[in-house]
């Protein structure tokens, strides 16, 4: 079920006020009794149509089984910001009951640090339930390009579209540029992933960031057909389907700039995930983080993850926040580095 933004802020505040009004009787539930008769309501912070999308339904659909009371989970959209919008309401304005959780975006603690003023949260404070994926990122790229391999990114200027300049669509072009010498044109304004491709089809862009996950997926025809090359992936770590491809730190051409863009993503561990508000009741967010396990181990799960075609590499709430705690404590000297490229980026 789709809510425009402004309506879900709505109900979420009338929600929170009922929360505040029987808090007393409602803290006081056990998370086995305290489900029965309520919805799960379940924000996705990008648009329809994208990686996020795709694993939060894959979630919802299994996940009410293994909750106490089975109560059913109603997916809801919250775009804006590159993410921002949806993840700032989580932590702001969501009911802290057990009743509301979401997929935050991945890259939520560096962009805590880099833009601040936006990023009105503290991720370490989430209540991290758990990880149904991490993320390999890839820069794919129109063959009309005439780009066959990254090095030809240093000499073929290439528009990469983006929605946002808090996200990795926009910060990985840019930090390319700065750290390895490519010469990507960033055009920004667009609402997400799927209205840049639309945009790329109609020849207004010629590249963008996305997931392998989402690239082989959704636009799997232009990888059959030849349409796209895939010069680089992001992350840490090659992704087992693409052994010989070089990782984003391997292009830097400084010693610094290969700690810059490995920093960037060292996120990937947070990956698409499940989270809740900060400080809901100890026993609910248990009673979450066992079912959010459960579902994992799920057959049908598997199977529905498998015939979709998404790749399932799950981790533990507490996993996730050593990774937000670990971003976290990145030198401010190396933070200012960032936001000089970024700001001169713009």
């Amino acid at each position: 079920m789709k809510r425009i933004a402004g309506l879900i802020l709505v109900r979420g505040w009338l929600v929170l006020g009922a929360s505040a009004f029987a808090a007393g009787q409602v803290d006081a539930q056990p998370a086995d009794r305290f489900y029965a008769g309520k919805t799960l309501h379940f924000i996705v912070t990008y648009q329809p149509g994208g990686t996020y999308d795709l694993y939060s339904r894959l979630f919802a659909l299994h996940a009410s089984k293994h909750i106490p009371d089975h109560p059913p989970v109603v997916v809801e959209y919250m775009p804006g910001a590159g993410g921002m919008t949806g993840t700032v309401y989580l932590y702001e304005q969501a009911p802290r009951d057990g009743t509301v959780i979401g997929m935050a975006p991945r890259d939520l603690a560096v962009n805590q640090m880099l833009h601040p003023d936006a990023a009105r949260y503290d991720a370490r404070r989430f209540s991290w339930i758990g990880r149904i994926a991490s993320y390999t990122g890839v820069m794919f790229v129109m063959s009309r390009t005439g780009v066959k391999t990254a090095d030809d990114l240093r000499r073929i200027k290439v528009i990469a579209g983006s929605w946002g300049n808090t996200t990795d669509s926009y910060m990985t072009p840019v930090l390319l540029n700065a750290f390895a010498g490519t010469a990507f044109k960033v055009v920004t304004g667009y609402r997400g992933g799927p209205e840049v491709d639309l945009a790329i089809e109609r020849g207004e862009a010629d590249s963008r960031v996305a997931s392998w996950t989402t690239l082989k997926t959704t636009r799997s025809e232009w990888l059959r057909d030849g349409k796209v090359v895939v010069p680089l992936q992001t992350g840490l770590e090659r992704h087992p389907d693409l052994p010989q491809l070089p990782l984003i730190g391997d292009l830097a051409t400084s010693e610094e700039g290969r700690r810059i863009l490995e920093f960037m993503n060292s996120d990937s561990g947070i990956g698409w995930n499940v989270v809740a508000p900060p400080g809901v009741p100890a026993e609910r967010l248990a009673a979450l983080r066992e079912a959010f396990s459960a579902t994992m181990r799920d057959p049908e799960f598997s199977a529905d993850a498998a015939k979709r075609q998404l790749e399932i590499v799950p981790g533990s709430g507490d996993e996730m926040q050593r990774v937000i705690t670990r971003t976290l404590a990145t030198p401010p000297d190396a933070i200012a580095r960032l936001q000089a490229v970024i700001g001169a980026g713009k």
